[in-house]
């Protein structure tokens, strides 16, 4: 006898009058840390799981639907018991501070659904209870004699059955899409996102990091309190509470970030003895980088590296690939290889230290904008005038370094984000190497 494990909606749920809003997590990538059809797919061999990421990545490209995505991993299933998947599901890890923060928003009157489109019901409602949600809804899993038959039916195997299910639980408590707040992470759920009162990508893909209004990349789930205390602020003060939290995070991320800018002023030192070597570990590590920075913007991380570039990188470059590191390591290697030592390593402690002093300046006094740079201020650039004298005199004359320090500070000031850690050194190089100075 086959079973299906699950109830089609939420029939006869209780009413909660006293309900704020509905808030919709997502399993897979949000509470789970990877995917269970990936972990289950691991289990019965390398083959297996590499088929299962190879149409995941067809999924996610918009290449195939969820319904076929499901019915293709489900049917590779058969056979695996009830036992096994279950010992899979608990082993898999969940996001930190799951269960406080869903108490939490329960205990404030919010209304707390698990929904997946890739989980067993089963297993999504035993999640549910574990983490102190009001009820948790996946997918219907055929089970004949304990072991699974590889079907997978029901609402949440196709795209509009999120959209169907949430519409339900709105109905039957008295409340909106204006009222709900989705955490989700991949295209199946761009719908939803599109009509929720807030949507918040948690270790998103790349097509729902260019539109959730908010993003956790931390892999803690806590920081939805704060998002929630700022967009429910009903008074100036918490308004002004969750709003100085994002601002003192934002001022430890750019430290982060210009500790290692100044990294690089460690070059030279290395390059006057290992001068290959050190060519060869910035490549290298160029490229660790860009394969790191595409998977961070799918919602996938690199060990140790993908977290120190979350750590340091600003808000506004979460949801595109960061360009900064490309450019400073670019410029840093082309100074190496096509300047004279004395001007390379002039150059290269110029874009380390100058544009770290512009950026701290700027951001802690600068009140006068620069008239056709108003992001940038002039006590910013001043102090990159300041520090860059001071870095280009470590190797050169008086004048050459004088002027080094104009020309950089000059290129510094300039509209070019990310572009003047590659134009100060190489700028600056060519106008040294052009006035004569080797």
């Amino acid at each position: 006898m086959i079973t299906y494990y699950n109830l089609d909606f939420p029939r006869g749920y209780v009413v909660n009058t006293a309900i704020k809003k509905l808030v919709i997590m997502d399993v897979d990538g949000v509470l789970f840390k990877g995917q269970f059809i990936l972990h289950l797919s691991r289990r019965l061999g390398t083959l297996a799981y590499i088929r299962t990421a190879m149409l995941c990545l067809l999924f996610n490209i918009n290449k195939i639907s969820i319904e076929e995505l499901l019915t293709r991993v489900y049917k590779s299933f058969r056979g695996v018991t009830l036992e096994q998947a279950h010992m899979i599901y608990k082993n898999i890890s969940l996001i930190m501070h799951a269960r406080e923060t869903i108490e939490a928003l329960r205990n404030h009157g919010y209304l707390v659904v698990l929904i997946s489109s890739g989980v067993p019901d089963l297993f999504v409602k035993d999640l549910a209870a574990k983490l102190s949600a009001n009820n948790g809804y996946g997918v219907e899993i055929g089970i004949n004699n304990t072991r699974l038959t590889g079907d997978v039916v029901g609402h949440l195997c196709r795209s509009a059955g999120k959209e169907c299910l949430i519409e339900e639980i709105l109905n039957e408590n008295n409340l909106t899409w204006k009222d709900t707040i989705v955490l989700v992470d991949d295209r199946n759920n761009l719908d939803i996102m599109r009509k929720a009162g807030i949507n918040i990508g948690v270790n998103a893909h790349y097509s729902v990091r260019q539109q959730a209004q908010y993003l956790i990349d931390s892999n803690n789930l806590a920081e939805v309190l704060d998002i929630i205390d700022i967009e429910d602020a009903d008074t100036h003060n918490t308004l002004f509470a969750g709003m100085r939290k994002q601002y003192t995070h934002s001022w430890r991320q750019e430290i982060r970030r210009k500790l290692l800018h100044i990294l690089a002023a460690f070059v030279p030192i290395f390059s006057s003895s290992f001068y290959h070597t050190t060519l060869m570990a910035l490549f290298s590590s160029l490229i660790l980088y860009m394969i790191s920075e595409c998977l961070r913007i799918n919602g996938y991380s690199l060990p140790i590296l993908t977290g120190i570039t979350r750590a340091s990188i600003r808000k506004v470059e979460e949801r595109d690939f960061t360009l900064g590191p490309v450019t400073l390591a670019l410029g840093v290697c082309l100074s190496l290889l096509f300047f004279s030592p004395l001007i390379a390593s002039a150059v290269i402690l110029i874009v380390a230290f100058a544009d770290t002093a512009a950026t701290m300046v700027g951001r802690s006094i600068g009140n006068h904008r620069i008239p056709y740079n108003i992001k940038k201020s002039i006590e910013g650039s001043s102090a990159a005038l300041f520090v860059a004298f001071f870095c280009g005199y470590t190797f050169l004359p008086f004048f050459p370094a004088l002027l080094a320090a104009f020309f950089s500070s000059i290129i510094e000031s300039l509209p070019l984000k990310s572009l003047d850690n590659l134009l100060i050194p190489i700028g600056t190089g060519i106008l040294l190497s052009y006035i004569g100075y080797s």
